[in-house]
């Protein structure tokens, strides 16, 4: 049942995503998106657990990535097209879209990807190329997004959970044991 709700959600929570996503990619940011939260509900409900389980503890006994995970991989595929692509009006959006970002605007699309790659080990290659109209190498992004997504995991490991005083650490240490 969860591998058939995976692939139903995912391919509809995927609907232009690489547009509409970006102001969702910053990692504290993943899980207010309305879509997500509805997920999170069903999968809560799926497993019979209280709903005020911790997100991260469900994806993970889900076997599931957060869609956060999904639509950064989709938009950089989307500005890696944009960028091979030998349309001078698009060159022009794109380089347009730059500065409007780099002179404050907080609601453009390349503005919000690269302040979502802030975060990631290889943040400021990824912010550089992007500012540069560059490719981006997917490969090391998925494994920087793996990586960033385990955080949670790697904080609550090797803690005692009779120590743990926030919510989300009990949590996430009752899961994690």
């Amino acid at each position: 049942m969860l591998w058939l709700f995976k692939t139903y959600a995912l391919s509809a929570g995927m609907y232009a995503s690489q547009i509409r996503s970006t102001q969702f990619l910053k990692h504290d940011n993943g899980f207010s998106n309305p879509l997500q939260v509805a997920r999170m509900a069903f999968l809560i409900k799926k497993l019979g657990i209280k709903s005020t389980s911790a997100n991260w503890c469900v994806l993970r006994e889900c076997a599931q990535e957060p869609l956060q995970f999904y639509w950064f991989r989709s938009a950089v595929k989307y500005w890696n097209r944009m960028v091979n692509s030998n349309s001078n009006t698009l060159r022009d959006v794109i380089k347009a879209d730059i500065f409007l970002g780099s002179s404050g605007a907080s609601n453009c699309w390349t503005r919000q990807m690269k302040d979502a790659f802030g975060d990631l080990q290889d943040g400021t290659v990824y912010r550089s190329d992007l500012l540069q109209c560059r490719k981006l190498n997917i490969s090391n992004l998925r494994i920087d997004l793996k990586f960033r997504h385990q955080a949670t995991w790697r904080e609550a490991h090797g803690q005692d959970l009779r120590s743990c005083l926030k919510k989300s650490g009990l949590s996430q240490l009752v899961c994690f044991a």
